[in-house]
């Protein structure tokens, strides 16, 4: 009997007391932490933006980071959707997603505010989004919020419904940007982040014919798994970014304004937005 509670106790102080282990990020132990960043540009071009933003992180976080985006906005969501990323950054509407079926949780987002557009060449035939009907428009995915559902709502609204058009998805803004000053679509849809970030020659050849309504930003969003004290040091490096002596050049470096707190109620437009275009989320 004696032996038997002898046994209970030993097993029981071994539930309770921790093991000694290194201050850790996730359950994944010394790992860096995973962050993905959507590929609204070429990867290798987002990978170049982001660098600065992830040496800062490593060293106000004390912790390693593993850099990740994807070929394609598809596959980066399809990996967001996998619990992949420990902490990524992209499409609210992948959020909303995320957020229902994994538990991502927004923590901070740029102050502007997404807006889509849609353009065409400056000197080519189009003039106006309604004489696009009958026409090829190239997008970078389906379900990205900027440079395709807003772009599709704006053209349904002058009479120029997704079926009315020819609709090719090209992966990412950049190639869906391609398509036209290539001459294999009439218009492209996008965002201002990615426009702005073209060769000035290319985007000189280019023209906005309509640039849509805003909804809140692509949020920096964090897995469940991630330890809270972790997710805490995260958010104020974000936030430190706004008053730090590099933080104007990090901010810069990937098209920031100003980073600020955020949380799940400001994607709930988004979920308005899904709801209207019967999108699943």
């Amino acid at each position: 009997m004696r032996r038997c509670l002898l046994t209970i106790s030993i097993v029981l102080v071994a539930t309770l007391l921790p093991a000694p282990a290194a201050v850790l990020a996730h359950p994944h132990g010394a790992e860096p932490i995973i962050i993905g960043i959507a590929p609204q540009q070429e990867p290798e071009k987002v990978r170049a933006m982001w660098q600065p933003f992830l040496r800062y992180l490593e060293q106000e976080v004390g912790h390693a980071f593993a850099f990740e985006t994807a070929s394609s906005i598809e596959e980066f969501q399809q990996r967001v959707l996998e619990g992949r990323y420990d902490i990524w950054w992209g499409n609210p509407l992948t959020y909303i997603q995320a957020s229902k079926r994994l538990g991502y949780v927004a923590i901070a987002r740029d102050t502007t505010r997404i807006a889509g557009l849609l353009v065409t060449l400056k000197e080519g035939e189009v003039k106006s989004p309604k004489e696009l009907a009958g026409k090829k428009i190239a997008y970078s995915a389906p379900d990205a919020i900027g440079g395709t559902l807003l772009v599709q709502s704006s053209l349904a609204r002058v009479g120029v419904a997704p079926d009315q058009v020819e609709t090719i998805y090209t992966g990412s803004h950049d190639a869906a940007y391609r398509a036209v000053l290539d001459g294999k679509a009439a218009a492209a849809g996008g965002v201002p982040r990615s426009f702005n970030a073209l060769d000035s020659a290319q985007r000189e050849k280019l023209v906005v014919l309509t640039r849509t309504e805003e909804v809140a930003p692509q949020p920096f969003a964090v897995h469940p798994r991630v330890y809270r004290s972790v997710v805490t040091k995260i958010q104020r490096a974000l936030l430190k970014l706004n008053w730090a002596p590099e933080g104007k050049d990090i901010l810069a470096s990937i098209q920031y304004k100003e980073i600020v707190v955020s949380n799940d109620f400001d994607y709930d437009i988004h979920r308005d937005v899904a709801r209207r275009l019967k999108i699943p989320y």
